[in-house]
């Protein structure tokens, strides 16, 4: 009897490292930590709780077309998310009306004067910004950001704010100190491309699988598989 008791034991025991393994949550990853921190952070705030996340597909509409250079700039990283992409995808229109997005390249003031008044506190402060808006479901429906051409003048430092304002319009609101080499470094650089790991919360933003107005708890647990 003795024995039996024992080797019951034994086996409850294993039974509950098992179940208690099964049952833990998996550690968050570096890139997860990463994501998590630019889909929720706020950088002119309080983090979010919940995704913002744009439904439709973008429409862009560029009221200054003299910049060639920016121009063709817009085109390389509207390739490039499309193919990172699988939700919402970006095109250009040719008129204001059939836009639900603008591109200014010009000064702070004359954006927030002419396209967005709410900026008009922020401008001064910031050589590229973007400003969107969403509804009570947070999926953004329109939106608008400018680089100011007139102080920042070296060619890449243009195309990282190009880069940088418009990527982060479609829901990746916040910058980070982690990783000198992305497009959403905190500190002013002039790198006009994405890094591995942004490519990588890129795509997984604008997976099908991420919705607008998800928690933190569930993008962890669509992240890891569960």
């Amino acid at each position: 009897m003795k024995i039996r008791i024992i080797l019951y034991l034994s086996l409850m025991g294993i039974l509950w490292a098992c179940y208690k393994k099964e049952s833990d949550p998996l550690p968050i990853t570096p890139e997860l930590n990463y994501f998590l921190e630019i889909a929720f952070g706020n950088e002119f705030g309080e983090p979010y709780q919940a995704i913002r996340k744009w439904e439709n597909n973008l429409k862009v509409y560029l009221p200054e077309t003299q910049y060639t250079e920016l121009n063709g700039e817009l085109d390389k990283i509207i390739q490039e998310i499309n193919t990172l992409s699988k939700s919402i995808k970006i095109s250009k229109v040719e008129s204001e009306t059939e836009a639900n997005f603008i591109i200014y390249f010009g000064s702070g003031t004359s954006y927030a004067s002419t396209y967005e008044p709410n900026a008009s506190s922020l401008v001064a402060s910031n050589w590229g910004l973007f400003y969107i808006y969403w509804n009570n479901q947070y999926k953004i429906y329109k939106g608008s950001m400018y680089v100011d051409v007139t102080r920042a003048t070296e060619s890449n430092c243009q195309k990282h704010l190009l880069r940088e304002e418009l990527t982060q319009a479609l829901g990746l609101m916040n910058d980070s100190y982690q990783s000198e080499t992305s497009i959403f470094y905190q500190r002013w650089t002039c790198y006009p491309a994405y890094n591995e790991l942004d490519k990588q919360v890129i795509q997984s933003f604008l997976s099908s699988k991420i919705q607008a107005g998800m928690t933190k708890t569930e993008v962890i647990n669509i992240w890891q598989g569960i």
